[in-house]
């Protein structure tokens, strides 16, 4: 019998990658989806759809009807330096989807919950130092994961990235800023620009969470992953000479966020046995060739 995942996030960068490398491994794969979620095309003759909107007990049934053996939550709202608009799509996709997910798993016995965190965590590489309320909150339902983990059957593992790329990623990051400033010519403003970035490609990601649970288990353990670190002018620079010219930006011309990490600061142990296999310079002129 095939191996059974649920996943998170599908309309996101990571998670289709992700749901690709397990079909292909052989899984049947859930996609647990809003009613307004764009799911990849591709994915959906391969795979079964959960409305996460949907009231608690029909949620829990849909869930336990497919009964996964693991379930990859990625789904996550990102903002960097928030607002008040942004509370409640923090809460909403940071805590309650993943309380919900777990609280339907938790009365299978042995289902696995492997769980995306941030290093954003970590600020000074402390245990808990959140440079963020998105950190904040990522950091909130570890702890209620733990509390899963530790009075339930659910197995838990946290795999924490740094600063993510690849292929078809549609966010509006820095790569994507950055050719857009080459393309108009138009500057691109940014911070005095002194800090370090520490970039994975989602192929190597995809490897991690694909282990990840591995190393599930009752203490609910997080492990962090580590690809290329950097200047953030050195990254700038290698971009415009990937492009063939550099690219128009002034530096100083926005201050640093509250508590900017100048340095990719960690405190989770490396995933074990994993190495980045994506050469930076190689995976970057990839993204690019696809994005011109």
């Amino acid at each position: 019998m095939s191996p059974r995942a649920l996943v998170t996030g599908a309309s996101g960068f990571i998670a289709p990658h992700l749901v690709r490398r397990l079909l292909a491994d052989g899984w049947e794969v859930g996609l647990v989806v809003r009613s307004t979620s764009r799911v990849p095309e591709d994915l959906l003759p391969h795979t079964s759809l959960l409305r996460a909107d949907v009231e608690a007990a029909a949620f829990t049934d849909a869930v336990q009807a497919f009964a996964p053996g693991t379930c990859f939550h990625l789904a996550t709202y990102f903002v960097g330096v928030h607002g008040p608009a942004d509370v409640d799509p923090l809460i909403a996709a940071n805590l309650t989807l993943g309380m919900r997910l777990a609280e339907a798993l938790s009365t299978q016995g042995g289902a696995t919950f492997a769980n995306v965190g941030t290093i954003w965590q970590h600020h000074d590489s402390r245990r808990y130092g959140p440079t963020s309320l998105y950190a904040a909150t990522k950091q909130a339902f570890a702890d209620v994961l733990q509390f899963y983990a530790e009075c339930t059957p659910v197995r838990a593992v946290t795999v924490e990235l740094p600063d993510t790329y690849g292929p078809d990623d549609q966010r509006t990051k820095l790569l994507q800023l950055l050719v857009r400033a080459h393309r108009t010519g138009e500057p691109l403003l940014l911070s005095p620009g002194q800090q370090w970035i520490d970039l994975v490609h989602v192929a190597d990601v995809v490897t991690a969470l694909v282990r990840a649970p591995d190393l599930a288990g009752a203490d609910a353990p997080a492990y962090s992953l580590s690809g290329t670190l950097l200047p953030l002018r050195e990254f700038v620079a290698l971009v415009g000479e990937l492009l063939g010219a550099a690219v128009p930006v002034q530096w100083g011309a926005r201050p640093y966020r509250p508590r900017e990490m100048m340095a990719p600061w960690r405190y989770a142990p490396p995933v074990p046995d994993w190495r980045p296999s994506v050469d930076l310079r190689e995976g970057l002129a990839a993204v690019l060739a696809q994005m011109a």
